[in-house]
């Protein structure tokens, strides 16, 4: 279990009975559905909606990842403008910005204890080939920073810089799924958990042999989507510590609760959470054979010992205290890294975030709305809507590829850090990655 559940109490669901005629049924209780339904009903308060979870709400990734709404985007802006033109691109950006203040609305107009604090982001360069890096990747809406005004926000050993974007806030992404899903059966919205479902191939749900009866159908369950070329699960580990003494924060910095993280290859991330804890996240566990998901994996202890590690390099001052708490999840990556919100004729999925879901689910979430109730909006032309890369390769060059890819990602920060210089290996696997 995350962190973020710990600190929450689960809701208690009341959806009635299951066999009579919705007008929508979503395949998935995590953000994505969540947000479909929330837009839905703010634009038909009439229509009769079921989200069918497996498990619990938000028992995927929804609330297990790091506590960042960003305006990130998985694909970035020059290979988007292979495709897009640039206002394309830069209306894109615009929603995303928007998004994480539609959130707070929200929250706040709820009234949800969540810890929800927008202070933006810090990218932090910690020898001379990340610092090169940042400085010739700058995408819309970022500023670099000297050390001196890193310094200033966060001290981390070794900064040299970074890179600072207002537009991210940092929460308890547990206590928003359950704030959320408590505001959608407020409004009449039924959600049935433990309720494991099959969509057939012609877009029908199945529960049991039971088949339910509905005029749309939502897939909504992003990385639970297991055994298919179309997207595959990368696992991303948590770490997290008891509250820390404010004399530890103090030194630690962030005093206004900025998410970060080091200009890495391997991911990472981190927030200082509202009860002035440490929550840090990271990839490089390995891929398993053909796009399964492996519980295992979100508990790798390499993995985890390897992020407690790099914490307390971050931050000595981190040496006498533990990192009790530990879990781990799977995101959805496609093969070009593009996210996707499609819909036929009474058919949507949705999903490949790449890791960027927790804001982005809810813009994804209102175009799929949009396009459910044939409502041609601004956002419904944006690059992700009816978007269809190419699938990952058959297998065995699909799990060779990624996990050659995931130990060369680590090889080549390492050889940034000896060398100080952008590393040699990223330049040829960048090539072959799209990253």
């Amino acid at each position: 279990m995350s962190l973020w559940w710990t600190l929450v109490d689960h809701p208690v669901f009341e959806p009635g009975e299951l066999q009579h005629p919705w007008d929508v049924v979503i395949v998935g209780g995590g953000f994505s559905g969540l947000w479909t339904a929330h837009h839905l009903i703010e634009q038909n308060p009439a229509l009769k909606i079921a989200i069918l979870e497996k498990n619990q709400v938000g028992s995927g990734a929804s609330g297990r990842n790091g506590g960042w709404a960003s305006a990130l985007y998985p694909v970035d802006d020059k290979e988007l403008r292979k495709t897009f033109s640039p206002e394309v691109v830069h209306e894109l950006h615009m929603h995303l910005r928007q998004t994480i203040d539609d959130v707070a609305d929200f929250i706040s107009k709820e009234n949800i204890d969540c810890g929800f604090q927008k202070a933006g982001s810090l990218i932090i360069a910690r020898n001379q080939g990340q610092f090169q890096r940042l400085g010739t990747h700058i995408e819309e809406g970022y500023v670099r920073l000297d050390v001196r005004e890193t310094n200033a926000r966060i001290r981390m050993r070794g900064a040299l810089g970074s890179v600072y974007t207002p537009n991210c806030a940092s929460l308890n992404p547990a206590a928003l799924v359950v704030g959320l899903a408590n505001s959608l059966q407020c409004r009449g919205v039924s959600i049935f958990e433990n309720t494991p479902a099959f969509i057939q191939p012609e877009g029908a749900v199945l529960v049991d042999t039971m088949q339910v009866r509905a005029t749309f159908v939502v897939r909504a369950i992003e990385a639970y989507l297991e055994n298919t070329r179309d997207q595959v699960p990368i696992y991303s580990l948590m770490i997290a510590s008891e509250p820390l003494p404010s004399e530890v924060l103090q030194e630690i910095g962030v005093e206004n609760r900025e998410t970060f993280a080091e200009a890495s290859h391997l991911v990472t991330y981190a927030q200082r959470t509202a009860d002035g804890r440490l929550a840090i996240g990271g990839r490089g566990a390995p891929y398993t054979w053909r796009s399964r998901r492996n519980d295992a994996s979100e508990h790798h202890r390499r993995d985890h010992d390897r992020l407690r590690k790099m914490a307390r390099e971050w931050f000595p001052v981190l040496e006498k205290f533990e990192f009790n708490h530990s879990w781990g999840g799977a995101v959805g990556v496609t093969r070009d890294w593009a996210p996707y919100v499609r819909t036929g004729e009474n058919y949507g999925e949705m999903g490949g975030y790449a890791g960027d879901g927790v804001a982005f689910s809810y813009l994804a979430g209102g175009v799929m709305a949009d396009l459910i109730l044939q409502k041609d909006s601004a956002r419904t032309h944006l690059p992700f809507v009816q978007w269809r890369g190419p699938r990952w390769e058959p297998e065995p060059f699909r799990w060779i590829g990624i996990n050659s890819a995931i130990r060369l990602s680590g090889m080549a920060d390492k050889e940034e850090k000896r060398r100080n210089r952008p590393s040699r290996i990223m330049k040829i696997l960048s090539k072959i990655t799209g990253q």
